[in-house]
């Protein structure tokens, strides 16, 4: 009964005063982007439902009691740009109530209202019949909205409490920031017929989101205006009502002021007011608004004849230098201990899993996998195709072998290069020049995958040096025990020791293809990098010829291998010292540097900035590669 007798008290209103707004909203004005300087200070002003422009007004801004000289000048797109950004997205009933000349009385006031929007406002529009669509997303391109315009037509349902939530949610993923203005600009003819959404969602959506709409209601007759009310109330926004299209078109022209064009404010301050906190009112027309500023202090000028004071530089005291000296040192003493104590855990760990692995069920080796999809396959074809053209396929493929890497070469190509333009797109989205990110996102990927190589074969053949004279052993062992030379060899393939069952295991492989066992050793011996088992060859091949007891060379030969490791490592040891300065002395010009540029830049800047700066850098950095080899070639002792 309530809301029947409302829809006719409406009816009676927009009936007598056509035109009239049920809920209003007065001008306001609000300052952003504030920028202040010695003797002066710039803000950009915002205004809303203000008749005419900022620009064509007078501004008077008071700091106290003290009147301040003020000019406005009304700022275009792209002086805009520094102020928090506008949007409003118009939500449009196309409904088949507004078939026929409503639907073009809507098209031509939203036309009306694109028009007297300033420029750098993003408009938007969403559509709504028996549910809402998005036409255009906010954008400052007008000519997108209106061809939307005229595609519109009427037909189906009122959707209205959906529409108002696709549109507040299309604001949103607009990402204009926190600080953005946004707004609604809502027609509808009637009551919602079609939503899912109910009215209390819509009411608590736009209170959330702070989204004002401003509902025209087109038409309203004894239908339930209470909606419509709500929706406006719900965050600031309007009710208007408009009985034609003249009165369609004056309430989007009265919409419209709530985006007024921005104008930037210089303000002069007195010498007075330099270097205090005041608050600024901003008057311009019949609206006001405060804002509290810190004044920028004024530096009076030298007197006649007085030089203008150097800042000195305080000198770093000696303690100073000793603290960042010891600072750098435990930092490099912890990552040294740190790296060596994870590289030891992991062998301590693979060696647990092998050993135990010996003693458990065969692991199968007929493993399913995971079914390549046909673009993958296309894509590793194409590269395999590349690699043979170059010739860069044997390299690459012996590469990867070495580094017990099991990977096919175009499949290792393949992920380097999607590797290398994951960090172009990387690099562009940090700004870097894009004609410069995917060469340098390309020949990064390249050397890191050169690098992760190099290191991987480099541990392998260490750790085969390592495990040789186990090795041998076990072959004398068996030897001792009336097993042939290549029995024992096989002997040590069944053992399961990685990597020297594996590269053992490719000499007995050599030798079923007719190639002695010796030259099987020998190409090992070549792969791995391996002076020890050169040596053990070339004693096997002189027992053979001269005759002898295999089993007692083999066993001096360990002997010697296991002092020479010894010694080894005993030198190694006795060189800590030396390598672990070089270490320091020559991260320590770097570390020092960067931390200086970093924290001082005026201090630095003349190394970059001058001919005789950039000279010392260049002699710097020389002197230390120089350093660096001679400190390298001083601690290398061969064993």
């Amino acid at each position: 009964m309530r809301t029947r007798l409302l829809g006719a008290l409406l009816g009676i209103a927009t009936a007598v005063l056509p035109g009239v707004a049920f809920a209003g909203g007065g001008p306001s004005a609000n300052v952003d982007s504030v920028q202040v300087s010695p003797g002066h200070v710039s803000f950009v002003l915002t205004t809303a439902n203000l008749t005419g422009t900022p620009a064509t007004k007078t501004v008077r801004v008071v700091a106290g009691r003290t009147a301040l000289a003020a000019r406005m000048t009304q700022v275009g797109r792209s002086t805009a740009t520094t102020a928090p950004p506008r949007a409003v997205v118009i939500v449009l009933d196309t409904s088949g109530s507004m078939a026929g000349s409503g639907i073009a009385a809507a098209r031509q006031a939203a036309l009306t209202y694109l028009a007297s929007l300033p420029a750098d406002v993003q408009a938007g529009l969403v559509t709504f019949s028996d549910k809402p669509q998005l036409a255009v997303g906010p954008t400052t391109n007008r000519a997108l909205v209106r061809n939307a315009l005229a595609r519109v037509r009427a037909t189906g349902n009122t959707a209205l409490y959906d529409a108002v939530r696709t549109a507040v949610a299309t604001l949103y993923a607009a990402r204009l920031g926190p600080s953005a203005q946004r707004r609604l600009v809502v027609l509808s003819d009637g009551v919602d017929t079609s939503s899912k959404a109910n009215l209390l969602a819509v009411t608590r959506a736009l209170a959330t989101s702070r989204v004002p709409a401003d509902v025209v209601a087109f038409r309203y007759g004894n239908g339930d205006a209470s909606a419509a009310q709500q929706i406006a109330s719900a965050a600031g926004g309007r009710t208007l009502a408009a009985q034609s299209s003249g009165q369609l078109t004056a309430a989007f022209a009265a919409v419209a002021r709530n985006f007024t064009a921005r104008a930037k404010v210089d303000v002069t301050v007195p010498d007075a007011l330099a270097g205090r906190r005041v608050t600024l009112l901003v008057k311009v027309g019949s609206v006001s608004t405060a804002v509290p500023v810190t004044l920028a202090a004024i530096k009076p000028p030298p007197a006649p004849g007085q030089v203008p004071a150097v800042p000195v530089r305080q000198p770093v005291t000696s303690w100073q230098l000793l603290a960042l000296l010891a600072g750098v040192f435990l930092i490099v003493v912890l990552a040294v201990v740190l790296l060596r104590w994870q590289g030891s855990r992991e062998d301590t760990a693979r060696r647990l899993v092998q050993q135990v692995g010996r003693y458990g069920p065969r692991r199968d080796e007929h493993q399913p996998t995971a079914e390549e999809g046909a673009a993958a396959r296309t894509a590793v074809g194409l590269v395999e195709q590349v690699l043979r053209s170059t010739g860069a396929e044997q390299g690459l493929a012996l590469r990867l072998d070495l580094a017990d890497v099991k990977r096919k070469p175009a499949e290792w190509a393949l992920l380097v290069f999607c590797g290398g333009t994951a960090l172009a797109v990387a690099l562009l989205l940090l700004g870097v020049d894009r004609l410069l990110c995917l060469p340098i996102g390309l020949v990064a990927g390249w050397m890191a995958q050169r690098i992760f190589l190099s290191v991987r074969i480099g541990r392998r053949r260490a750790a085969f040096g390592e495990q040789l004279p186990d090795v041998l052993q076990l072959i004398v062992g068996s030897l001792r025990s009336g097993f042939s030379f290549a029995q024992a060899v096989d002997a040590v393939v069944r053992d399961g020791t990685q990597p020297a069952a594996g590269e053992f295991s490719r000499a007995l492989a050599e030798t079923r293809i007719g190639v002695p066992l010796e030259d099987g050793l020998n190409h090992v011996a070549d792969r791995m990098q391996c002076e020890d088992l050169r040596w053990v060859v070339m004693a096997t091949r002189i027992q053979r010829e001269v005759g002898g007891n295999l089993a007692e060379v083999l066993t001096n030969t360990v002997d010697t291998m296991r002092e020479r490791a010894q010694t080894r490592r005993h030198v190694r040891a006795l060189s800590a010292e030396g390598r672990l300065s070089g270490y320091i002395i020559v991260g320590l010009p770097i570390v020092l540097g960067g931390w200086l540029t970093f924290s001082k830049p005026q201090y630095m800047s003349p190394l970059f900035t001058t001919p005789l700066g950039v000279m010392m850098v260049a002699a710097g950095v020389g002197l230390i590669i120089v350093g660096g080899f001679w400190i390298r070639a001083l601690i290398k002792v061969e064993a």
